[in-house]
């Protein structure tokens, strides 16, 4: 069996202020630096053997009281990029018509609609695909955790639990929200909210098992 641990990133000074992130790289917030001891609190008592990051600074200040909780080098890799949003980074969708008419049009086909200088869900898969491959073969028996992003998780846990992309598109993972993937033969995912271990993923703000 394998256990993989998959966090979002904590909240970050753009996230606050609602702008569009994608491959741009804010610090965490203050509310992101404490749900990064959050995520340590929800693990401490594991064994983990690994730590896995993408390459942004969000993502690895997250990872950081865990891996010096274990002591356990940070794996940093660009695979688990969040998606990259191209024109759109760093934009108020609030108050910028342009970059609405551009998020719809991405919202409506996010398989094959590319914004300008942006990717679309097919292209993080496709780079996504090689790396779970790899963790997949390499850590058979250990406990290892994954701090990503929004759609890179989302892509990650449908292709672990072979979900089609209805359901991928609907997956929920606030800031500070732990899921646990377990793959032993059958394949099961879990998740911590509210002080409790749940089976399932969240979807309307409420635990479901598609």
């Amino acid at each position: 069996m394998i256990k993989i641990y998959l966090a979002r990133h904590g909240e970050t000074t753009w996230n606050a202020e609602g702008r569009i992130q994608g491959q741009s790289d804010p610090d965490l917030s203050p509310r992101g630096y404490r749900q990064s001891f959050i995520l340590l609190e929800q693990i401490k008592e594991r064994s983990l053997s690994a730590i896995y990051t993408s390459s942004l600074q969000r993502s690895i200040l997250t990872a950081l009281p865990v891996a010096q909780h274990f002591g356990l080098p940070i794996q940093r890799r660009s695979e688990l990029n969040e998606i990259a949003f191209g024109i759109l980074e760093g934009r108020l969708l609030q108050v910028d018509g342009e970059a609405q008419i551009e998020w719809e049009r991405f919202k409506n086909d996010r398989l094959s609609y590319r914004i300008p200088g942006a990717e679309n869900y097919h292209d993080v898969a496709q780079r996504l695909k090689p790396f779970l491959t790899n963790i997949l073969s390499h850590h058979q028996g250990q406990e290892i955790l994954i701090v990503g992003h929004r759609v890179v998780n989302q892509l990650l846990i449908g292709m672990l639990l072979n979900y089609p992309m209805e359901i991928v598109l609907r997956i929920e993972q606030a800031n500070d929200l732990l899921y646990l993937v377990q793959v032993n033969g059958e394949t099961r995912i879990f998740h911590y909210m509210d002080g409790e271990i749940r089976e399932g993923v969240v979807m309307g703000g409420r635990s479901v098992i598609p």
